[in-house]
């Protein structure tokens, strides 16, 4: 299982990333964040970034552009191993990177996703 991360912002998705591997030490977390180190989102770097994805793929985004560019993506291409998480990006892909090192299913890590947080509106 990888986690995915879309972020605005470079340094906050590069940032959750490095305290997903501290705290998760197996866990496998791909980032992209900002264009050109400015605030924003890109879907041609979250196609490269799903292109990259091997297996079972459970991807947190922030803000507005990012769910819709994550959305068009998985729209123009055949990505049926990566599945969106409308839960907030820190804690919701914290309790993910746990349960996935101790060995729980997508369906498992949705349930406890949902019993923990209020999902987003979709």
């Amino acid at each position: 299982m990888e986690i995915l991360i879309v972020s605005h912002s470079e340094d906050v998705a590069k940032g959750t990333k490095v305290l997903l591997e501290q705290m998760a030490k197996d866990v496998v977390v791909k980032t992209t964040g900002g264009i050109n180190g400015e605030i924003g989102t890109s879907i041609d770097d979250i196609i490269e970034m799903f292109d990259s994805v091997e297996g079972e793929a459970i991807c947190f985004y922030d803000i507005g552009s990012s769910k819709m560019n994550i959305e068009m993506a998985l729209e123009m291409n055949d990505y049926s191993n990566i599945h969106i998480a409308h839960y907030p990006v820190l804690e919701g892909a914290f309790l993910a990177s746990v349960e996935s090192i101790l060995g729980k299913n997508t369906d498992e890590i949705f349930e406890s996703l949902a019993q923990n947080f209020k999902e987003k509106i979709k």
